[in-house]
């Protein structure tokens, strides 16, 4: 049977009853799928969940609560807020013309404001509680004392004269003390003083260790500081009220170097810079209850923000330091209004505005010298006089700023550490010793190198600094006199490349070890000075733990932003500049010892020509 096509087949006929069913279902579908779609997008995206730490310091760091003398757990019953609303003044240390000064900026300001200047160096900072006065650090009559400025009026008192090291002053709450470091034996102690000076300092501490870097809780019965006491740095607290129990430990970190710890604005929290790894840490912390420290972000000297929600930190480089900014609620960073901070060296954050009338930041010197990108051609080497050196020569662009360095090194210091040098410049047909970079910057004119005699004889320490993967060292040189007239006591332990010697496998992988205790005297900062007149530091090379001189910690260069081969063609042509290759130490290549042999049989059959027409055969003679 033959089937019918398909498009044959009957139909079954629909009713209109069911064309209208069947348009209601259509239009019944549209709407749900509408009324979906519109939901989804007025549907916010659920929220990402919060550590329960970073929860709890965001609530009370948004809501603080009364200080008091016991502090209870962390409250996380409060919400957090969605805006930082910071505000206040922020003063800080800065380098401008190789000294050290104060400044002030607020929020929104276009330029900082510089509070003092001279001749002399001024620091560390801490604003009173009542906003009227800056208690800092200031070397301005020779030793380092404390002063206070009045901010209104712009006077400056002293409130130290002593002739030991005093400096990084804390304020109590009540505005009629001042705790402070002071090195009036043979390390660093806490003390107490009256504002007024109505009465004599009371010595908070005396451990043969380093206690340092003070701040007092908002309680005002409580300071932190910093103390070795235990190996490396770390945070410790006083308690006033308590004599039997007065010092505890509040970190307990064997593998990390704490400083510069800041109490919070209600005192429950406390911020704190460690340096562990080859890194400047900032950590926050609550005083009393379980949990560990939190980790902020990459910095030192912490301050905090006068609400609280956010910490402000020196943010260190291998040639310079900036201000970094970490809010610590939901907050909108590009709103916060704080231009860029470069060379800060240390800051307090306070609440209030910039004193009026004070005169705007001049403009800051640059180092002494002619930039190289403004000069054509090719540059002369200039003779330093005076100069102790294989080759006694920079480059015409660089030495007055050398000798301006030199000069004010010696100045505070005591004594000449750059009249005798290991290198000044040298000639590219002069080699420096095996193991050092072809593009070394000794060969530009551009740089030179302290006698490395100075370290063995102990009248240098080197501070291991890392930044990456490369490492820095900063310079400490020994002052004379060592009446505290110049120079400061040390805080950080310096490195030992001898120890690398010991027949230790693990001090030999490491290139040395760090001192075990910190160097006792006072000590200027070489690796400063030489940048405030634009010479940096040059990092190590990668063999420098198995290869000393390849340690680079006493060579310093002024680039002025050139790249090594710019520099070198302002000294030499282009045609004398070719690949460069390592050089090797010359050595003696043994050779064989020439063996008297017989005449082969077959040289006597070689054939000459003759003068004959015809050719004839004949000996060799």
């Amino acid at each position: 049977m033959t089937l019918p096509p398909l498009d044959s087949a009957p139909r079954p006929r629909v009713s209109g009853r069911v064309w209208a069913f069947r348009a209601f279902l259509v239009l019944a579908l549209a709407v749900i799928v509408i009324v979906a779609r519109a939901g989804l997008k007025l549907e916010s995206p659920a929220p990402t969940p919060i550590d329960p730490t970073v929860l709890a310091i965001a609530t009370q760091l948004a809501f603080p609560a009364t200080p008091s003398a016991t502090v209870g757990p962390l409250s996380t019953a409060a919400p957090i807020p969605t805006r930082s609303t910071l505000s206040g003044v922020i003063l800080y240390t800065a380098r401008a013309a190789a000294r050290s000064h104060l400044w002030a900026i607020a929020q929104g300001d276009p330029a900082p404001i510089q509070l003092t200047d001279g001749d002399f160096d001024d620091r560390e900072p801490a604003i009173s509680p009542d906003g009227r006065q800056v208690a800092f650090a200031s070397n301005r009559e020779g030793g380092w004392d404390l002063y206070l400025l009045d901010l209104s009026t712009g006077e400056v008192r002293q409130v130290t004269r002593t002739a030991a090291f005093e400096g990084d002053p804390t304020w109590s709450p009540d505005g009629v003390w001042l705790a402070y470091e002071s090195y009036a034996g043979e390390d660093l102690d806490i003390w107490v003083l009256r504002v007024d000076a109505s009465e004599p300092p009371i010595q908070l501490t005396d451990a043969p260790s380093m206690d340092a870097s003070p701040t007092w809780d908002p309680a005002g019965r409580r300071v932190a500081f910093i103390s070795d006491r235990d190996g490396l740095p770390d945070v410790f607290m006083a308690n006033l009220d308590d004599p039997n129990e007065r010092y505890l430990n509040l970190t307990h970190t064997p593998l990390v170097a704490e400083a510069d710890p800041a109490f919070s604005p209600d005192g429950r929290l406390i911020a704190y810079s460690g340096r562990g790894n080859g890194l400047d840490l900032i950590y926050v912390a609550a005083v009393e209850g379980a949990g560990g420290p939190r980790e902020v972000g990459l910095g030192r000297s912490p301050g905090w923000s006068p609400k609280g929600d956010a910490i402000g930190a020196t943010l260190p480089s291998a040639q310079s330091s900036h201000f970094a900014l970490y809010p610590l609620i939901q907050a909108d960073v590009t709103s916060v209004g704080f231009p860029a901070i470069r060379g800060i060296l240390d800051l307090a954050w306070a609440p209030g505005s910039p004193p009026e009338g004070a005169a705007w930041l001049p403009a800051i010197s640059s180092p002494i010298g002619v930039t190289a990108a403004s000069v054509a051609g090719r540059v002369a080497l200039a003779r330093i006089p005076g100069v102790e050196a294989p080759t006694g020569m920079l480059s015409d662009l660089v030495d007055e700023a050398f000798l301006a360095l030199r000069e004010r090194a010696a100045l505070d210091i005591g004594w000449d550490i750059l009249g005798t040098l290991e290198y000044a410049f040298v000639g590219i047909n002069a080699p420096l010793p095996p193991g050092f970079a072809y593009n070394d910057w000794l060969y530009t004119g551009r740089a030179f190198a302290v006698d490395s005699r100075a370290l063995t004889s102990g009248l240098l320490e080197v501070v291991r600094e890392d930044y990456g993967a490369e490492t820095y060292w900063r310079v400490l040189v020994l002052a004379s006199p060592q009446d505290g007239t110049v120079g400061e006591p040390l805080r950080v332990r310096s490195w030992d490349f001898t120890t690398r010697y010991t027949g230790d496998p693990s001090t030999y992988d490491r290139g040395g070890s760090l001192k075990p205790v910190l160097p006792q005297g006072y000590y200027v900062d070489l690796t400063q000075l030489a940048a405030d007149f634009g010479f940096e530091r040059v990092p190590a090379m990668s063999n420098w733990r198995t290869y000393f001189q390849g340690a680079r910690y006493n060579e310093f260069a002024r680039t002025d932003g050139l790249t090594w081969l710019d520099a070198m063609l302002q000294v030499y042509p282009p045609e004398a500049i070719v690949t460069p290759t390592p050089y090797r130490t010359p050595t003696s290549t043994p050779t064989r010892t020439p063996i008297p042999t017989a005449t082969p049989w077959w040289w006597r059959w070689i054939l000459t020509a003759t003068a004959q027409a015809q050719p004839t055969i004949t000996p060799s003679p």
